[in-house]
C-alpha cells in the first residue's frame, strides 16, 4: 500500500493510526473586534488534531474560526473522522 502525503511525496510501507488527539481552544482577543457581517468577536476558536501512527510518527494540523463553530468542527472530527 502506498500513502500520498502532500508536500512530502509518497510513504512506502505505510503504518496504521494508533491514536488521534483532538483539542478545542477558545483564545481570547486582547480587545473586541467587530465587523458588519459577523458582529463582535471576543475570541477565536482553535481546533488542533494530532495523528499518532503505530511506528511513533506524528503530525499535527489545525483550523480556526472567528469565535463560532469550533465545537461543531471538533464534534465532526471526533464522531465522523476519528471513530473506528
Amino acid at each position: 500500500m502506498c500513502l500520498f502525503v502532500p508536500f512530502c511525496g509518497y510513504i512506502m510501507n505505510s503504518t496504521r493510526i494508533k491514536k488521534i488527539d483532538i483539542r478545542l481552544f477558545a483564545v481570547p482577543l486582547p480587545e473586541v473586534l467587530s465587523d458588519a457581517k459577523h458582529g463582535d468577536h471576543t475570541h477565536f476558536e482553535l481546533v488542533t488534531v494530532t495523528v499518532i501512527l503505530e511506528n511513533g510518527s506524528r503530525g499535527t494540523g489545525y483550523t480556526y474560526t472567528g469565535g463560532k463553530g469550533g465545537r461543531a468542527i471538533h464534534a465532526m472530527i471526533k464522531h465522523d473522522l476519528a471513530r473506528r
